[in-house]
């Protein structure tokens, strides 16, 4: 005899406005998940996301931006020494 042991499980009622009943039932409606199901998946996809944001740092997120093809290099920070080479080849 299997028996679901109560700790493992937590219960949730939560009020939903019109619209967003609307939206669950439309959704119940098209995918044929049950309204659990549906709570279940939008849940996961929404800490699944924020873990992604929460991960990246400013950095990251602009580093193939940076620099010429994100050469180091042709940064900003270096750009004096880089203008100077340029201006010297054009020369000779």
């Amino acid at each position: 005899m299997n028996s679901v042991s109560a700790d493992n499980e937590q219960f949730l009622s939560l009020r939903l406005g019109a619209q967003d009943s609307e939206v669950l039932r439309q959704l119940r409606a098209r995918s044929g998940l049950s309204k659990t199901d549906i709570v279940k998946r939008a849940l996961r996809l929404l800490a699944k996301s924020t873990q992604t944001q929460a991960g990246i740092d400013l950095y990251a997120l602009g580093e193939s931006s940076f620099g010429r093809y994100g050469d180091v290099t042709r940064q900003s920070g270096n750009i004096k020494s880089v203008v100077r080479e340029r201006l010297a080849a054009k020369r000779s």
